[in-house]
């Protein structure tokens, strides 16, 4: 599965600069009882939804893999060093330092990626999705489209967003399930339970 930038930078907001993940867990800790979706605090949803992430596994013994790419890491540092005040969407970030915005990359989303739940990383050479989605979200999407390609059985793939033209876009390869945070939330924990329930039985 691939997490667009928007979901890392609510994360990396809430967690805020130097990023740890021990302040990840006591951030995990303080929005677990607050309701999906947080209508209050949408970066609550993205943030459990990464937390779902960190046993590596989906639901029983189906792992679960977080992927990246040369896209996604260039812009998840750039956005975290832009200032807060920049004029436009595009100009705006989290106004963390540099050093702060490269430990992001390596402390968080490679953790995330290699060490926590075995995934890898790509350069997009070329991109799928484009259009109906712009330049920047079709790289995410082929992130997505092009993790674990060779693995047999075909691997599920999932993109989490919460870029609502990405998410409502028409037209993409069916190959991807692209949610939102809190939908991406609402299914593992229905996937979860269905097999607790099973067990039970």
């Amino acid at each position: 599965m691939v997490f667009d930038v928007n979901v890392l930078l609510d994360v990396a907001d809430l967690v805020g600069p130097p990023f740890t993940w021990e302040k990840f867990r006591d951030a995990a800790t303080r929005c677990g009882a607050a309701p999906v979706p947080c209508q209050a605090d949408r970066r609550f949803d993205s943030l459990r939804a990464v937390a779902l992430t960190t046993s590596g596994r989906f639901a029983g013994p189906e792992l679960v893999e977080v992927w990246t790419s040369d896209h996604i890491d260039g812009l998840l540092v750039r956005k975290a060093r832009q200032p807060r005040d920049g004029e436009t969407a595009e100009t705006r970030g989290l106004g963390w330092s540099a050093e702060h915005a490269e430990d992001l990359l390596h402390d968080f989303l490679y953790d995330l990626v290699y060490d926590v739940t075995g995934g890898a990383r790509m350069e997009i050479l070329a991109v799928d999705g484009h259009p109906p989605l712009d330049h920047e979200d079709a790289c995410v999407f082929t992130t997505a489209l092009q993790a674990a390609r060779d693995v047999a059985p075909p691997s599920i793939k999932y993109c989490v967003t919460r870029d609502r033209g990405f998410r409502q876009a028409t037209g993409l390869s069916g190959n991807v399930l692209v949610l939102y945070p809190d939908e991406f939330i609402a299914l593992v924990r229905r996937s979860r339970n269905a097999l607790a329930m099973r067990r039970m039985r």
